[in-house]
């Protein structure tokens, strides 16, 4: 399983790699996530030191359900080419 586990791993390197030329700075992804930066960094300012830590609970939360879903988007991605090239 540490095999199946590595090669994964590589895989995921191998495709945030080749995925930079579709979210180049001046994409509209880079636009997005500046303009997400820019709210997220005022609600900062304008919270107190317990609403910041729910925040940044929340946000934390957020980031491990979006690697997870990434994570199954590229599992998924794999096993159908895995099937499409087997022979039939």
């Amino acid at each position: 399983m540490a095999d199946l586990t590595n090669i994964f791993d590589t895989l995921m390197q191998g495709i945030d790699e080749s995925s930079f030329p579709y979210i180049s700075p001046m994409g509209k992804y880079r636009e997005e996530q500046h303009c997400v930066e820019q709210h997220l960094q005022w609600l900062i300012e304008h919270l107190n030191d317990e609403e910041n830590a729910h925040l940044e609970q929340l946000l934390n939360a957020e980031l491990r359900v979006n690697l997870l879903e990434n994570k199954a988007l590229i599992k998924t991605a794999l096993a159908t080419g895995i099937r499409l090239a087997l022979p039939h």
